[in-house]
C-alpha cells in the first residue's frame, strides 16, 4: 500500500489519537476496497511505511500515558501505583 508522505503523517497523527485503522482509512478518504488493506497492513506488514507510521503514533501516545502514570505513582497516587507495578512486570516479560 502506497500513501503519500502527507498521508503517512496523517496516519501517525490519527493513530496517536488512538483511532482504529478502519476509521483512519475512512478519514483518509480511501476507497472501500482499500480500507481493509490498510487494516491488514498495520497488523502484519512490519516493513511497510504505513505500519511504521501507525505504530509510531500509537506508541507515542502509549509512552506519554505511561510517563504520566509513573509520575503519578511516584507522587503516591493509589490508583497509579498498581498500574505502574503492572508496567514493571510487563517490561520483564
Amino acid at each position: 500500500m502506497n500513501l503519500s508522505d502527507d498521508q503517512l503523517l496523517q496516519v501517525e497523527e490519527m493513530s496517536a489519537a488512538l483511532l482504529p485503522a478502519e476509521e483512519i482509512a475512512i478519514l483518509l478518504n480511501l476507497p472501500a476496497e482499500k480500507r481493509s488493506l490498510l487494516t491488514e497492513v498495520v497488523k502484519t506488514h512490519i516493513h511497510s511505511p504505513v505500519y511504521m507510521a501507525f505504530h509510531r503514533g500509537r506508541l507515542s501516545t502509549k509512552f506519554e500515558l505511561r510517563k504520566t502514570v509513573i509520575k503519578l505513582a511516584k507522587h503516591g497516587s493509589p490508583a497509579a501505583e498498581p498500574i505502574a507495578e503492572k508496567y514493571l512486570t510487563e517490561q520483564l516479560t
